[in-house]
């Protein structure tokens, strides 16, 4: 795996685009009372919808609060909509430094098995981010957790 940036593999899904629109559908709600409710941009909706767009993770997380569902289950990976929110929600990085700190190892040592730099965690951390959905889940699959465990959304690892 190459440690040099690069652009999203991600960029769109089939998947996402059709669990996105059956969403807003039951909703009952046209595109733009969808973003007026969601308090989403329409252009990111438009994107999705018509073009099959994946949004950034932060916007990915937004549509899933708003659904109150799994990121799994948003991106049509999964046909279970079950989701248990975190009743004390925690930060990414707060997630990622204590999953590091169950597993005993230095983010040196995961960034040997990742996509990206070693340098990332300690943006991560020290803005306060959240990675591209890529990095996120190759995250997830190291630790062994789901993206919304990963991301603080549930309490609930798998």
């Amino acid at each position: 795996m190459s440690k040099i940036p690069k652009d999203s593999e991600r960029k769109t899904s089939l998947n996402f685009q059709k669990r996105l629109i059956e969403l807003i559908n039951e909703q009952d709600l046209s595109n733009a009372e969808f973003c007026e409710q969601a308090k989403i941009s329409y252009p990111v909706i438009s994107r999705a919808t018509i073009y099959s767009i994946i949004p950034s993770t932060k916007m990915l997380i937004k549509l899933a609060d708003f659904f109150d569902i799994p990121l799994k289950y948003l991106l049509g990976e999964s046909n279970d909509p079950t989701f248990y929110k975190s009743e004390s929600p925690a930060s990414f990085s707060e997630r990622l430094c204590q999953l590091a700190d169950e597993k005993d190892v230095k983010f040196s040592e995961i960034s040997h098995k990742m996509p990206f730099a070693y340098s990332y965690f300690y943006d991560w951390i020290r803005t306060n981010s959240i990675p591209s959905l890529e990095n996120l889940e190759a995250l997830a699959d190291y630790f062994q957790v789901s993206l919304d465990y990963l991301t603080g959304r549930t309490d609930y690892k798998d």
